[in-house]
């Protein structure tokens, strides 16, 4: 994998996180807001681990312990099951009609096919682009919600406090990822992870806050909040802003997954040398496969587990080992002197 620069970086990892985000299923109530706040500020305490480690780090590790890199490989094909599973329950009536959502859903995936084989660093190139398609996507949504926001709508509450945690951080495979592309990242890369997870926070809250005051009792009665708040919000009489809405739905979906496939590739390529066109593309086939034999609720679980270990255990072992190692040269040194 080539080098990327940090808004490169930054731009990619808050569009693959926008998608978990869109596709939130349920509107536990305000307490989801907090949960949501709280759950960032914990994954920036677990990142800091991750932002002291030394480039190229990862790249050693996988090639001494091969094990490990398994491990993220297939977590990564998990986060590319769960991706696809969103893309087939959470998709609006408008994308994907009952008539025709196996066909859409299929060319949905071809064109993934097409940008995995690209590579990931095609897809950094164009991911801020994409990321201007989607701030205006934002804009219009809040000036579509604007009029119909009420505030007094807010009950300040507990409910869903807890759920929301568990759901922010199920939706937040793009961690690790980050992790991984620390040590392929030009510039600031604390700049562009610690950008990320706060931009990534605050889409989130707009999102719930929106859906609250201006969906109200209407959003906790349906399904999927981002998806009734766009059929609320037109900010234009006459003229409705779905096909928008749709261009970054598909959008989303397709940075999404070809980062996983992306960094599925990366780690192929450090344990097996493996032919760079071909991994991309089977590791697609993969996830599809995943996302129809098996249950979308046992891979949020098995994400949950195994994240936190990932993105901090891990990091946080390495940087201790590092540490150690650093003490002991230095106590050799003195003794030789």
């Amino acid at each position: 994998m080539n080098k990327i620069h940090s808004h490169q970086a930054f731009c990619i990892l808050l569009l693959s996180g926008a998608w978990s985000v869109i596709c939130i299923p349920v509107l536990y109530g305000s307490g989801q807001i907090l949960g949501t706040a709280a759950a960032c500020l914990m994954q920036m305490l677990f990142c800091l681990p991750m932002l002291a480690l030394r480039q190229e780090s990862f790249s050693r590790l996988i090639q001494s312990q091969k094990w490990l890199g398994m491990i993220y490989l297939c977590f990564f094909l998990l986060c590319g099951a769960q991706g696809f599973a969103q893309l087939w329950e959470a998709a609006p009536s408008q994308l994907l009609p009952s008539s025709g959502k196996f066909t859409a859903a299929v060319l949905i995936v071809l064109t993934c096919f097409y940008t995995s084989s690209s590579g990931l660093r095609a897809t950094a190139r164009c991911a801020p682009l994409v990321m201007s398609i989607f701030m205006i996507s934002v804009l219009v949504l809040i000036l579509g919600a604007w009029r119909r926001i009420d505030v007094s709508r807010i009950s300040w509450q507990k409910t869903g406090f807890w759920q929301s945690v568990r759901l922010y951080f199920s939706l937040s495979g793009e961690l690790v990822a980050a992790w991984i592309l620390s040590d392929r990242i030009r510039g600031n890369r604390k700049t562009a992870l610690h950008g990320y997870l706060t931009a990534k926070a605050c889409f989130c809250a707009l999102i719930l806050f929106l859906s609250i005051t201006a969906g109200g009792r209407l959003i906790s009665l349906t399904g999927y909040p981002f998806f009734t708040l766009t059929a609320l919000s037109q900010p234009l009489q006459g003229q409705r802003a779905d096909a928008l809405y749709i261009l970054v739905f598909v959008m989303l979906y397709v940075i999404h997954t070809t980062l996983q496939t992306g960094l599925v590739q990366h780690i192929a390529e450090l344990l097996y040398a493996a032919e760079e066109k071909w991994t991309a593309p089977v590791s697609l086939f993969l996830m599809v496969l995943m996302a129809w034999l098996m249950n979308n609720f046992l891979i949020q679980d098995m994400i949950i587990i195994i994240q936190p270990v990932l993105f901090f255990i891990i990091p946080l072992v390495l940087r201790i080992r590092q540490f150690t190692q650093t003490i002991r040269k230095k106590e050799h040194s003195h003794e030789a002197f």
